[in-house]
């Protein structure tokens, strides 16, 4: 009788441990993604660079907003682009990890058709959410649009330290690659990471 009255009672007791795991998980899950959606990059240049724009000249200064609008706009997609790729992943996971969890509750929910339907949504769901990152493409986006970021402000820097007077046309022939290489990492899966901001000054250079 004492074996089976412990055996019992551990039965029960971790029953409850089970859930507490499962949500402090799904709460770890949380937090990591609200700190990578909200943790600001790139401080540096988006403090100091509006500044900067304050006293160039008109020509000059058309050619850095551009710049500046270019790296918040990359900087912002991949953040966003980063949040869905790693949320569909954890959650997708949690989601398969709860499925089996619910089949084995006996306490919490006693009724066995509904762990089934429980567990058969949940396995759903994290297929789902598997096939949307994937068929969205939501890793290449993210990374597409972080390289861009990090080549446009590699591009800022060196605007705030070149001659640009005599570069204007160098300067905006590198954001043009920019740009163009981004739209077509996205949209070809098969596209190698250039050079673009190396060769954009290559061809103006050449330019006679």
């Amino acid at each position: 009788m004492d074996r089976d009255d412990s055996s019992v009672t551990w039965r029960v007791c971790r029953r409850p441990l089970l859930w507490v795991f499962a949500i402090s998980t799904i709460l770890v899950v949380a937090v990591i993604a609200w700190q990578a959606l909200t943790t600001p990059r790139g401080l540096g240049l988006l403090e100091t660079f509006p500044k900067f724009l304050d006293g160039l000249p008109e020509d000059e200064q058309r050619i850095a907003q551009i710049i500046l609008d270019n790296y918040r706009e990359y900087r912002a997609n991949a953040r966003y682009w980063s949040f869905g790729y790693y949320g569909c992943l954890f959650l997708s996971a949690a989601c398969a990890a709860l499925a089996g969890l619910v089949i084995k509750l006996q306490y919490f929910l006693k009724n066995e058709d509904l762990k089934k339907d429980v567990a058969a949504v949940l396995a759903m769901v994290s297929a789902l959410l598997i096939t949307l990152s994937t068929v969205g493409d939501f890793q290449q986006k993210w990374r597409a649009n972080r390289a861009a970021a990090a080549k446009m402000e590699t591009v800022a820097y060196a605007f705030m330290t070149a001659d640009r007077k005599s570069g204007l046309e160098d300067f905006s022939l590198q954001i043009q690659a920019i740009s163009f290489e981004r739209n077509q990492e996205i949209f070809s899966s098969d596209a190698k990471p250039g050079q673009p901001a190396v060769e954009g000054r290559q061809r103006s250079r050449n330019t006679p």
